[in-house]
């Protein structure tokens, strides 16, 4: 649902980009419609950063990289220093 959610707004903040272009050009400082543009790209950048940090938040989201965060906490506990296998008894 999120994934979808944040598809749409990012495709909403590109079309609204195209949009103040188009503007700028076309009215050349006589209309105030570039800066409307500009509100609503802003308002919607905003948004769209609440969304994932919501997702985050929620679980919703997750982090998936192609490498470990930390290294130290794969390894097995067998193999792992003294003083943190006491912390992890603790």
């Amino acid at each position: 649902m999120f994934k979808i959610v944040i598809v749409f707004v990012f495709i909403f903040i590109i079309i609204s980009l195209f949009a103040g272009l188009y503007f700028l050009l076309k009215d050349q400082s006589r209309s105030r419609r570039t800066v409307q543009s500009l509100i609503l790209r802003v308002s919607l950048a905003i948004f769209l950063l609440l969304i994932i940090l919501f997702g985050f938040y929620s679980g919703e989201l997750k982090l998936r990289t192609p490498f470990p965060l930390s290294p130290s906490s794969q390894q097995a506990p067998s193999q792992q220093p003294p003083s943190q296998q006491i912390d992890k008894q603790e």
